[in-house]
């Protein structure tokens, strides 16, 4: 008989593992509360990482289709001078697809394989025993419980994971705009570029012909720049010359505070957690979305070389979970350069971008991971529990 595993979540995590265990021959069934996919009106970094996984699932053509792919990232002061860039090359890709996009390949691919998708059912908690229970007083029994809910997991938190939760005290307001024939020509509409003024801090990425991400962040505390709908005047003040930016933002975008969560341990049982539930981390490296894949490719690839749930997991966890932890630890302090002051955070910044070793092994670390060469073994990280002590 097929091996059968519920998951709670019908997100980027949920979906990906659903898929990779879906393609081993497994019975596959992924349960979203909402009454449809939850789509963000914004744009997905995947970079190679990530790609590397979208293309042994199968889907990754479909998810680059006309996808512009990145070719250089700067760092600019308000005045639009670069004071820090990296070329993107051929065997080290960066693409920014609709977050809709990688959600409906997955979520065909998964179908298409045989598994299903149940809308409206809202898991509550789960137990070692691989039970999972629904709002409506269901339960389903499967080989494998899987909590992909999100930062705030429900499932995750019937089992009394979390060891912590902290604010990062920073704030984002994410969104798509629509760009003109024209920008592609020029220097600043091709090019991916963190646009800082003091704390603040404009991030441009183009995503298609006609679509572009935008990501504004700002301190706690900093009402103008916190408020939401954006005030345009504002934030035209501080970046005059991305006016044109500015002006096409629209008032639906994402508000979030940015968060950090550690666990006390990833499983339970039968029980694994992946994606945002077990490695929330500030968008700050790009690395959410490609963490939470890599994450859910190899949980499937271990328990089926094990041939046991519980050893795969075992195994699993402790492959995966240092890593995570340490892109945690990167993403967190490279947000708390938004609370230094104007030259040292350019110094940082120069000094890290001038050394491709350096930025391999703290910016890009994720971004160089392949999960999807299985002879070769993942770096083995020292997981200490960290203290994050905020620079403000």
């Amino acid at each position: 008989m097929k091996r059968t595993v519920e998951i709670a979540g019908g997100g980027i995590a949920g979906l990906t593992t659903g898929l990779a265990f879906a393609q081993k021959g497994w019975r596959v069934r992924v349960h979203e509360q909402d009454n449809a996919l939850r789509v963000l009106g914004a744009g997905i970094y995947i970079w190679e990482n990530g790609l590397r996984v979208l293309d042994a699932l199968g889907v990754l053509p479909r998810v680059i289709a006309g996808v512009i792919p990145a070719s250089r990232h700067e760092e600019r002061n308000h005045d639009g001078k670069a004071f820090a860039s990296s070329r993107i090359g051929h065997d080290f890709r960066l693409y920014v697809p609709p977050h809709e996009t990688l959600l409906m390949a997955l979520h065909e691919a998964l179908v298409a394989t045989g598994g299903e998708i149940v809308f409206n059912s809202r898991a509550v908690a789960a137990d070692p025993g691989g039970w999972l229970h629904f709002a409506d007083g269901g339960s389903r029994h499967a080989d494998l419980i899987v909590g992909a809910d999100g930062i705030s997991s429900p499932v995750r938190e019937s089992l009394g994971l979390l060891e912590w939760r902290r604010p990062a005290n920073q704030f984002g307001y994410r969104a798509m705009i629509r760009r003109e024939p024209a920008e592609l020509e020029t220097e600043v509409g091709c090019t991916h570029c963190e646009n800082w003024n003091g704390s603040r801090r404009l991030l441009f990425a183009p995503c298609t012909a006609e679509l572009a991400d935008v990501q504004l962040t700002s301190l706690v505390g900093d009402s103008s720049a916190n408020a939401v709908p954006i005030d345009r005047d504002f934030w035209r003040t501080l970046f005059p010359d991305l006016a044109w930016i500015v002006d096409r933002i629209p008032d639906d975008g994402r508000g979030d505070w940015f968060e950090m969560i550690r666990l006390g341990c990833w499983s339970s049982g039968r029980v694994a957690i992946v994606g945002e539930a077990a490695g929330g981390q500030p968008p700050f490296l790009g690395q959410g979305g490609g963490c939470s894949m890599m994450s859910a490719f190899v949980l499937a690839h271990m328990i089926d070389r094990e041939g046991d749930v519980l050893n795969g997991i075992a195994a699993w966890e402790l492959q995966e979970r240092p890593f995570t932890e340490w892109v945690q630890r990167i993403a967190y302090w490279y947000g708390q350069l938004a609370f230094l002051p104007r030259s040292a955070r350019t110094a940082v910044l120069k000094a890290v971008n001038g050394s491709e070793w350096v930025k391999r092994q703290t910016l890009l670390a994720a971004a160089c991971r392949d999960v999807t060469a299985t002879r070769r073994n993942s770096p083995s990280l020292t997981s200490n529990t960290p203290i994050y002590p905020l620079i403000h």
